[in-house]
């Protein structure tokens, strides 16, 4: 009988340990390693990224790992894509003086994305938990006629470092991310055009007259390349204070050509 008790108690747990879905609020926030400002800095985070949080720590959110996240093992201990030790440290990068992501133990599969000496770079397991301080970061509210709605409150960051912006007219520039209250926000749109880099030091969408569409927010090892391109970008739409443009966040792009002349 004990032993059945324990039993239900236990996968009682399971049932009620669930995700939070949050939204993030600030700019280029820093997602670490661990819950602190001295955790390891592994990338930062974009204005209206959403996250699955599955812990909080003294002002920290713990969340699901994104895809972008460095994951490395030893190849040592890993053979066609199978975990052979009992137990394996995954690191943030390829050298073992780098931290521990997680653990993952003998007879998982890992997905491999390239291999740099001794080493293999794999997709974040499931189980890897980064962080991000919670001062960023909003709940997502569901409401019971299934629509989805973020909750703005104290959405704003001012941003805590200044760009500054080379060229003739060079200045430094001290964003403040309000989102604009008279407008609604978060529309998902479709918009084609020209992808230009913006004096904000963020990038714009430009039609054929150089006429200005947008702003767009995204990972400038992802945008870079993308510049002086014809694309198509489907995503959320933001309305910001002291910005003359609506911020796209894509979720989605697609090239329609090369290059514009």
């Amino acid at each position: 009988m004990k032993n059945i008790i324990l039993l239900t108690l236990f996968l009682s747990f399971e049932v009620y340990s669930i995700t939070n879905n949050v939204v993030v609020t600030g700019d280029r926030v820093s997602i670490r390693l661990s819950p602190s400002l001295d955790g390891e800095l592994l990338d930062r985070a974009m204005f209206g990224d959403h996250f699955s949080s599955l812990t909080k720590s003294n002002g920290w959110q713990g969340i699901i790992a994104p895809s972008y996240i460095p994951a490395w093992v030893h190849s040592n201990y890993v053979s066609n894509n199978i975990i052979l030790a009992k137990k394996l440290n995954v690191r943030v990068g390829p050298n073992r003086n780098y931290g521990v992501l997680t653990v993952l133990s003998k007879g998982e599969e890992i997905i491999e994305i390239e291999k740099f000496n001794d080493w293999i770079k794999i997709s974040p397991p499931s189980n890897s938990v980064v962080w991000i301080s919670n001062d960023y970061l909003s709940n997502i509210v569901y409401h019971t006629d299934h629509d989805l709605e973020i909750n703005h409150d104290s959405v704003s960051e001012e941003l805590s470092e200044k760009v500054n912006f080379k060229g003739e007219d060079s200045e430094i520039i001290n964003l403040s991310f309000n989102l604009n209250a008279d407008m609604e926000q978060g529309l998902f749109i479709e918009l084609e055009g020209i992808l230009s880099p913006s004096k904000y030091g963020i990038y714009k969408l430009i039609n054929e007259n150089n006429e200005d569409i947008c702003f767009v927010r995204g990972r400038k090892y992802q945008l870079e390349s993308l510049v002086n391109k014809r694309l198509l970008l489907s995503g959320k739409k933001y309305f910001i204070d002291d910005l003359e443009l609506p911020i796209l966040q894509p979720n989605n792009i697609k090239v329609l050509n090369l290059n514009v002349n």
